[in-house]
């Protein structure tokens, strides 16, 4: 049950990591939301680790790792990642939680076009 809500909360952010907050978007942060989609999460926050190390204000890179980081069972490093992007940009963190809320809300928190192949069973 569990697993089955970290899946749908990270289903509903899948249309999100199209989304790019930089401009042009950060060559590391594109490769840690390809290895996503894979869902190969470790590699993942590999790259929005160097992201971040690279950039300690890229505000998108700490909000996809935490996200990597729920998914890998990892919360307190989720909730540390969360509570960074909040001080350094929390306007857009609300933002962006205000949209996820109103997309859970309305039910279109996928689309068609968002459907991305199963996970692999473990």
């Amino acid at each position: 049950m569990h697993k089955k809500i970290i899946t749908i909360l990270f289903l509903s952010i899948l249309p999100w990591m199209g989304h790019s907050y930089t401009n042009p978007e950060n060559d590391l942060i594109r490769m840690g939301k390809s290895f996503m989609t894979q869902w190969d999460f470790d590699q993942a926050i590999f790259f929005f680790s160097r992201a971040i190390e690279e950039d300690p204000g890229l505000v998108e890179a700490y909000l996809h790792r935490a996200n990597a980081y729920l998914m890998v069972d990892k919360y307190q490093e989720a909730v540390d990642d969360y509570q960074s992007a909040l001080v350094i940009d929390p306007e857009f963190v609300k933002s962006f939680m205000d949209s996820k809320k109103e997309r859970v809300h309305t039910g279109s928190y996928l689309s068609e076009s968002d459907h991305d192949p199963e996970p692999p069973i473990d």
